[in-house]
């Protein structure tokens, strides 16, 4: 077979409200040696109806429910491409994402991958552009090699799965995502990547994150019930990444790690994992990011085991609240 330039990822759990349209957004790129991979991680709902109406245009497996990472990594065991791509099934891409990205890979042989700036959706907000860096009047005109990953990536937060394309050789090298962690293994797998080689950076919104369509048909709790309840642990996370830094990168590295730990700890709190969490805020809470959720989890922690079961009741609520918003809010 002679080898495709790209081959482009989808796992899909209980989306296929939303997988027509990231099928769709992979299709239509102007960029056409490419194959695209559906792997159905265990869905109960019409997924496999919505990629059969493909055809031959789509590869299809399926296998029983078991993370994103998993899936990604059956849909990377097949694979031809000399890129990968990764799409979540509630996402999609704008015209000119894959010949930019490859372009720019082609352009710039030490750049292990690229990433492009992100329009995010929200419910009953207006939308984000990310990174930051590319929505002021001084943003960069032309794409660029990230000078310090880990510096870039504490300021700007400014790559997700979808946003990006990675060389398959380096991939091969370094190996595959984490499939024991249910939740933020893309974002292990992007700082595990950097301590490999360079980041690119295309200063454009090319990629659109909106699990709005998905949330609306299956309810907001119950769209992220499984990867909270399977949170894993910080240790569990930070393994493959920690032996390979450098020093210097440290101080960025500590930045991104407590925003992972706050994600975590919100996340088991959700879960009913609520020793977890307590355990994670004791250790990283003065390093959480500055924002309400963060400062609850802090004070409850500080306040004893009674000051923690109100700080789990308050969020519990809050979300519950969420769900509701979620439910009544037309979505942009």
């Amino acid at each position: 077979m002679k080898r495709l330039e790209v081959s482009v990822i989808i796992p899909v759990y209980n989306s296929a409200v939303s997988l027509g349209r990231a099928i769709d957004s992979a299709l239509g790129q102007s960029h056409q040696s490419l194959e695209i991979i559906v792997i159905n991680d265990g869905s109960t709902d019409n997924s496999a109806e919505v990629v059969a109406g493909y055809g031959d245009k789509v590869i299809y497996i399926e296998q029983e429910n078991q993370g994103q990472a998993a899936a990604r990594n059956a849909g990377l065991r097949i694979s031809h491409g000399k890129y990968i791509a990764m799409l979540d099934a509630d996402d999609y891409w704008l015209p000119g994402f894959l010949d930019k990205c490859v372009s720019f890979l082609e352009k710039n042989p030490e750049a292990v991958a690229v990433s492009t700036g992100q329009t995010i959706k929200r419910w009953g907000h207006k939308d984000i552009i990310k990174p930051a860096i590319i929505a002021g009047p001084d943003k960069p005109q032309e794409p660029f090699i990230i000078d310090d990953f880990f510096r870039f990536w504490a300021e700007y937060n400014h790559i997700t799965t979808g946003s990006n394309v990675i060389r398959r050789d380096i991939i091969e090298k370094v190996g595959y995502q984490l499939p024991d962690l249910r939740t933020s293994q893309d974002l292990e797998y992007w700082g595990y990547l950097a301590t490999f080689g360079e980041w690119g950076m295309i200063p454009e919104a090319l990629f659109v994150s909106d699990g709005t369509a998905v949330a609306a048909h299956v309810g907001w709790r119950n769209k992220y019930k499984t990867r909270r309840s399977k949170c894993p642990n910080l240790e569990q996370w930070q393994r493959r990444i920690v032996p390979r830094l450098r020093e210097e990168d440290w101080p960025s590295f500590d930045i991104v790690r407590a925003r992972v730990a706050k994600n975590f700890a919100h996340s088991m709190v959700l879960g009913s994992n609520h020793s977890g969490a307590l355990s994670i805020t004791l250790k990283y809470g003065k390093k959480f990011p500055s924002d309400l959720i963060s400062k609850v989890m802090v004070v409850g922690a500080n306040l004893g085991i009674v000051g923690w079961k109100a700080c789990c009741y308050l969020l519990c609520f809050r979300e519950w609240l969420k769900g509701i918003f979620v439910a009544i809010t037309p979505r942009n």
